[in-house]
Parts: C-alpha cells; sequence; structure tokens
C-alpha cells in the first residue's frame, strides 16, 4: 500500500472507523513505515484531545434537585415539558460540544497544513532542478531553504533552532529590491524539523532572512537584525 493512499486513510484508522480489510491492509503497512506510524500519533493526540477539550466544572448547588424536578411528571400528567434550569443545563452542554469541535477542527486544519508542507518540501527535495540554500547567521541552527527556479514554490526547513521565549517567535522574509516581504512564522519544534511552505516569485527576491518577532503575529516589517540570512 503506497504512503499517500495511507495517509488519506489514518483519520479513520485512528477512530477505529475503517472496514475489516482497510484496518487490516493499514495496521501491516505500519509495521514497516516509521513516518505514518508517526503521523498516526499525531492524529491519536488529535482525537484524545476531544476529551481535554472539554472543562470539568462543579454543578451548582441544587442542580441534582432542579434536574430531577424537571423529568418527574405531575400526578395526572402524561407529559412533561423541561424547566429552565433542564433548559440551561442542556444549553451549557451544547456551548460546551461546540467549543470542543472548534478546538478539534482547528488542529485537523494545522495537521492538514503541515502535511501539505511537508510533501512540498519533499517534492523540492527530489526534484533535480531545485536550488537548496542554506541559511547563515548569529545562532547555532540547521535552516535551508529550497525552491526550484522559475517555479512559485519553496519551503524552509529548519531543525535545532532554540526556544526564542514565550512571547517571541520566529519570522521568515524575502528580500528584495523594496520592502523585505513576510513569508510566515513560525515556533521550533524539540521533536520534528519545522518545514515553512513559502509561496512567491523568487527570482524577484535577492535572500531570504529569519528574525525574532513578537508573538502571536510577527510584525508587517522586520524589527531586529536577522539572525540567519541565505543569498539565492
Amino acid at each position: 500500500m503506497r504512503d499517500e493512499h495511507v495517509l488519506e486513510l489514518l483519520p479513520g484508522y485512528a477512530l477505529d472507523a475503517l472496514e475489516r480489510e482497510e484496518q487490516r491492509a493499514v495496521a501491516e503497512h505500519l509495521r514497516t513505515c516509521a513516518s505514518c506510524r508517526e503521523e498516526l500519533v499525531l492524529l491519536r493526540g488529535v482525537t484524545d484531545s476531544l476529551a481535554a477539550a472539554v472543562i470539568p466544572a462543579s454543578p451548582p448547588a441544587g442542580l441534582r434537585r432542579a434536574v430531577l424536578d424537571a423529568v418527574r411528571p405531575a400526578r395526572g400528567m402524561q407529559r412533561w415539558s423541561p424547566s429552565p434550569a433542564w433548559a440551561a443545563v442542556a444549553a451549557a452542554l451544547i456551548l460546551v460540544l461546540a467549543a470542543g469541535l472548534v478546538s478539534i477542527n482547528q488542529k485537523l486544519q494545522a495537521l492538514h497544513a503541515r502535511l501539505a508542507a511537508q510533501e512540498q518540501a519533499l517534492e523540492l527535495l527530489t526534484a533535480p532542478a531545485a536550488r537548496t540554500i542554506e541559511l547563515s547567521g548569529s545562532v547555532e541552527a540547521s535552516a535551508r531553504f529550497v525552491f526550484r527556479p522559475g517555479r512559485q514554490a519553496g519551503a524552509l526547513i529548519v531543525t535545532d533552532l532554540r526556544d526564542p521565549g514565550r512571547d517571541l517567535l520566529y519570522q521568515l522574509w524575502l528580500i528584495g529590491p523594496a520592502q523585505p516581504e513576510s513569508a510566515g512564522v513560525f515556533r521550533p519544534r524539540t521533536d520534528r524539523p519545522v518545514i515553512l511552505a513559502v509561496s512567491g516569485d523568487f527570482a524577484r527576491y535577492q535572500a531570504v532572512a529569519i528574525s525574532v518577532e513578537r508573538a502571536p503575529l510577527g510584525a508587517t516589517q522586520p524589527t531586529a537584525a536577522p539572525i540567519l540570512v541565505g543569498r539565492l
């Protein structure tokens, strides 16, 4: 089974939602594919966060009595209508579940974006016409920018870059004859390389640079000297 087909099936495998034959085929592939096993760990981390997304809270005093009163029909009545207390509990549960679903959706979107960046970087690294630029500067790190001349797809690949601090992040800049243009922000990871997909007409630029900026959005223009620079 090809890796790309397995990646399509991994979300269902993580949720135990595949047919038996697909489940068996994915399990067989995972025995020999370390990269797919890593993606499965990440997906299961996302699904496990469903429980963590619901914040436990102590029920207010008298809630048990209010719920029992709401569901206990009065004498001689065949039907009951929910009390305001019961309606408030139901509304609160809906809000909690909605917040949890929003959190899970955001994590899944981030995972899909990371997978797309990895695919773009892999395609560039294996392309014969691709160029790889090493970035260097005032910090110790492995930073490469890879792109194909004449194409608008590039990728930054960074490892061993120290954490800049809670209120800071790294920002990638494309340096041309005019003002520097932001190409995205990122924070380093200790467990895997950071891969940042970049689009642009790279013939317009002379260099790429990384600076330290304020979290969470970075800056419209660099506020400090770059720590890493690579000439295109």
